[in-house]
């Protein structure tokens, strides 16, 4: 099975765009200052928290593709200023001006993503393929980072990456799971990828320790509102009793 190589902060540029030329990507431990990490955690947790799963389109390719138990947000520029400090650091513009060409881009997706207990296995994909009247040619259409705000394990559902696959022939071929390893690192690292490699969010194997309790246990510790037939309500959520987040 083969293995995602893992990088330092430190790495000269050149070492981690060879990396990503020679395996299609690579993870780049201690990449995001932990102030800036701090900020995002602290300034993102309210939208995870409010935001509902899955995807309002009544458009079954997408309803699977997004999962019917994983929160994706958008707007985060919005919610936190640190986003933005983050979209302009330069080992991330480095990447898109060596693969996109120097200020010659757009940032085509930011979003927040929580795979959540019980998410099943996401389609493999190549990201290039949201242009597929283009894709197939030699030179870089789309280049990724997935920052880790959260450790990323296997159980929690760390992305699958088949390193080499940009070299493949073929749209989507067949993917053998010896092929494929799993993008697990620290909080604050980033898997950062080419357009061409073949990857995907996998299942999130965990589950809330208070979720397996017994009502009556989740109530006392905490999991529920104080909402009497008038005046004050304390601990709702969307104005809705706290218990509706096992729902």
């Amino acid at each position: 099975m083969p293995v995602l190589q893992h990088l330092d902060r430190g790495t000269s540029p050149e070492k981690i765009w060879q990396t990503i030329d020679e395996h299609g990507g690579v993870i780049v431990d201690n990449f995001i200052a932990a102030d800036i990490l701090n900020q995002l955690r602290s300034d993102f947790a309210p939208l995870m928290s409010n935001h509902q799963a899955g995807a309002a389109t009544g458009i079954d390719f997408w309803k699977n593709f997004h999962g019917t138990a994983t929160k994706r947000i958008t707007g985060l520029a919005e919610a936190s200023a640190a986003w933005g400090e983050l979209l302009c650091d330069p080992l991330y513009k480095g990447m898109a001006d060596h693969y996109l060409g120097e200020d010659n881009y757009y940032l085509n997706t930011g979003q927040l993503i929580c795979i959540g207990p019980g998410e099943t296995q996401q389609l493999l994909h190549r990201d290039e393929l949201n242009w597929p009247q283009a894709a197939g040619q030699t030179n870089e259409l789309t280049v990724t980072a997935i920052f880790a705000l959260t450790d990323f394990t296997e159980e929690n559902g760390a992305t699958v990456i088949a390193p080499g696959s940009h070299r493949w022939p073929g749209a989507l071929p067949e993917v053998n799971p010896k092929s494929t390893c799993r993008a697990t690192m620290k909080a604050g690292s980033a898997l950062l990828y080419n357009g061409k490699v073949i990857h995907g969010g996998r299942p999130n194997g965990s589950t809330e320790t208070a979720q397996r309790l017994p009502r009556h246990a989740q109530k006392m510790l905490g999991f529920r509102s104080y909402a009497p037939p008038k005046s004050a309500r304390l601990g709702m959520v969307n104005y809705e009793d706290a218990s509706s987040l096992f729902d």
